[in-house]
């Protein structure tokens, strides 16, 4: 495609929106990995300070990350993104934290703002490898609550076009969409899809899972975009969303 998409990562982590907000705000000085993703390395701090994202250097030297454009409590944050770099130049992210059951949060963060890089395609590339390592480090330092649900976790997948899918043409036709219908197979053999399909005959899709287990919800989210090996490629993008199903026939 012309235009690069923007990154999505989503990942569950155990408590409520409120305390899964505060964990990558407030505390995220605590989970950081700034050994491999910061402008100093080890031996600094990361924190938010006056409205900004500010690195601090074991040296007293000052990078700022970004500057926040939102901050929702519970709900969201939104900040420009440019760690040590212009300003003028910066990207855009932004986390948001939906209640998935009780005791469970689904988080999403999506990076987007490319074409404000000098190499846009490279600098997205970096990003979408580094993304998913600073999501395993805040997932590993959430509270290790259970869910108290005791009945099923709903979930829709919904796939649009990723950055692979040429432009213009439907996704049926692409190679790479084998491994979508083969991910659903395997969904299906698990006992957990409702249903599949298409939303517009060319592009756009919907599944439907249905998880005994609340406990398992993180499982899916993370075998949504890594098992499913059309979204891994870049043909389908997937953004999972809890459905709070009320009533069933």
């Amino acid at each position: 495609m012309t235009d690069l998409l923007p990154i999505r990562r989503q990942v569950v982590v155990p408590g409520t929106p409120a305390a899964a907000f505060e964990v990558f705000t407030i505390e995220i000085g605590l989970w950081w990995p700034l050994a491999d993703h910061s402008v100093y390395g080890e031996g600094g701090s990361v924190g938010f300070q006056d409205g900004r994202l500010v690195e601090r250097g074991p040296d007293g030297g000052e990078a700022v990350w970004g500057t926040v454009l939102s901050w929702v409590h519970e709900q969201h944050v939104r900040l420009t993104w440019h760690p040590g770099s212009d300003p003028a130049k910066a990207s855009e992210v932004e986390v948001r934290f939906d209640a998935i059951s009780d005791g469970q949060t689904l988080v999403t963060l999506e990076h987007r703002g490319w074409e404000r890089f000098a190499d846009p395609a490279a600098a997205r590339a970096e990003y979408d490898q580094g993304w998913p390592q600073v999501l395993r480090a805040y997932a590993g330092s959430a509270k290790e609550d259970q869910p108290t649900d005791d009945g099923p976790i709903w979930l829709a997948l919904m796939h649009t076009g990723g950055p692979a899918l040429p432009v213009g043409e439907p996704v049926f036709s692409q190679p790479d969409f084998g491994e979508h219908v083969a991910f659903l197979r395997r969904m299906r053999e698990r006992g957990v899809l409702v249903a599949a399909g298409s939303l517009d005959r060319r592009v756009t899709g919907m599944a439907v899972l249905r998880v005994p287990d609340p406990a398992d919800a993180a499982e899916y989210v993370q075998l949504a975009q890594e098992d499913d090996l059309s979204v891994v490629r870049g043909l389908l993008q997937v953004r999972v969303q809890p459905w709070h199903v009320a009533l069933e026939g």
